[in-house]
């Protein structure tokens, strides 16, 4: 009996553990090609060009004949191995014994699994299938079709991967995810699709610097390789994450300038064009504030601050303090009711976004949190997309001793995409002496 190793360096080990010594390039390769074709039929045509990639000689389909015979002498139980079929050879291997075999099945299960809405189970399964890589794919097979069949793996495992780290933020300690990540770039550094899911998903966890670190480390690793650049897509996520933590205006590329500092307080605010500033200060003793599209706070009058005074921490995020903040549940009067609201503008989002890193991760933290969990199962979330025009009530004993009913109004200025401008009014507004 034997096991085979394609997942990594292509090895054969026999039922003691031992590695088989498979001599010769053309045997490698006919039954490295019989392995992946498995339980199917590999015509012999297919064996030549796997072989010799369209320059064979005229003795190919001989040496074919004579690579089997060979093989079937000098494998374990190789006799009942390969067998010849019309036109080509197949191989009759369980699945279980090839690591292959064993991570498809896992793919498969975990699909299954997620379908039947047992989350916890399919992230072990994607586990178990994700510590039987080694390395690259077919290591040590050159040429095609090896290289190929190398990189569909690869596309496979970084499918596998993605979801893993979706399952991984609902069950398991960011860095626990982080960390994985980190070992698969560790295995196989020129992976720029597992470093882009590890620098969205520091990002998504507001471990935003280190996000940005690790773009730029990933800049230096793909600088000796074919492509020594990394995606448009990743490179436009880094420009964006790069005005999330206060990119001056101006400042050097982000293609040619890695960062090498945090943020002084306040930048952000300065991102917000100054007749927006102007109107939020008009706007005074009523609150005003500027939204980006995850809900982190740009700006906002001295109103703002004096009735929700954790604004003045750097990276103020409103949906995260009214999902997750314990000052929200006093605040917010009826909190439950704003938190199916706001559960139904993360869903939205999800639903128009399905890959945003920062709704993935709000989606995460909502199910580890028990009281939100529950709101979950309910059916009666409100999906919609903003709060304009939602009419609330706020506790502020700091203030005013009583109740404050507010109705906000969302505006989005033209030519700022993705910003929206929202404005706090009430009838019966404390006045300028008391808010004082």
């Amino acid at each position: 009996m034997i096991s085979v190793k394609l997942l990594g360096r292509f090895e054969v080990h026999d039922s003691r553990g031992n590695v088989v010594d498979i001599r010769g390039d053309v045997a490698r390769r006919v039954l490295a090609h019989l392995l992946l074709a498995a339980p199917h039929v590999t015509p012999n045509h297919r064996l030549i060009e796997a072989v010799w990639e369209g320059e064979e000689p005229e003795s190919a389909i001989d040496q074919i004949r004579k690579t089997v015979s060979r093989l079937r002498r000098e494998l374990p139980g190789g006799s009942d191995l390969i067998r010849t079929e019309p036109g080509g050879y197949r191989i009759f291997l369980p699945s279980e014994q090839i690591d292959l075999g064993v991570w498809r099945e896992a793919i498969q299960r975990s699909s299954l699994l997620i379908q039947e809405g047992k989350r916890r189970e399919a992230l072990e399964t994607l586990s178990q299938g994700l510590d039987l890589w080694r390395g690259r794919a077919l290591a040590g097979m050159a040429g095609h079709p090896f290289t190929g069949e190398a990189v569909a793996l690869h596309e496979e495992r970084s499918s596998a991967l993605d979801t893993w780290c979706r399952l991984g933020l609902e069950h398991l300690d960011t860095r626990a995810v982080v960390a994985r990540l980190r070992r698969e770039i560790r295995r196989d550094p020129v992976q720029e699709k597992v470093w882009g899911i590890l620098i969205r998903t520091l990002a998504a966890s507001g471990r935003r610097l280190e996000a940005i670190e690790e773009y730029n480390r990933l800049r230096k690793v793909l600088a000796g390789t074919p492509h020594p650049t990394p995606s448009k897509a990743l490179r436009d996520f880094y420009r964006d994450l790069k005005e999330t933590v206060g990119a001056r205006p101006g400042s050097p590329s982000p293609e040619t300038e890695p960062a090498r500092t945090a943020p002084a307080k306040g930048l952000a605010h300065r991102r917000v064009p100054p007749w927006i500033q102007e109107l939020l200060r008009g706007h005074e003793p009523l609150p005003a504030y500027v939204l980006d599209a995850h809900w982190n706070v740009l700006h906002r009058n001295q109103a703002m601050e004096r009735w929700f005074p954790w604004l003045r921490a750097e990276g103020s995020n409103l949906l995260s303090w009214a999902l997750f903040a314990p000052s929200a549940r006093t605040v917010l009067h009826a909190w439950d009711e704003h938190a199916m609201v706001y559960l139904g503008i993360v869903r939205t989002a999800l639903r128009e976004r399905p890959d945003d890193p920062f709704f993935r991760a709000i989606n995460a933290a909502t199910h580890k949190d028990p009281t939100l969990h529950s709101m979950l199962a309910r059916d009666d979330v409100i999906d919609v997309s903003s709060r304009s025009g939602h009419r609330f009530t706020l506790n502020l004993p700091q203030i005013t001793p009583e109740p404050i009913n507010v109705i906000s109004h969302a505006l989005r200025p033209e030519g700022n995409r993705g910003v929206r401008v929202v404005v706090l009014t009430s009838p019966h507004m404390p006045s300028e002496e008391t808010s004082g």
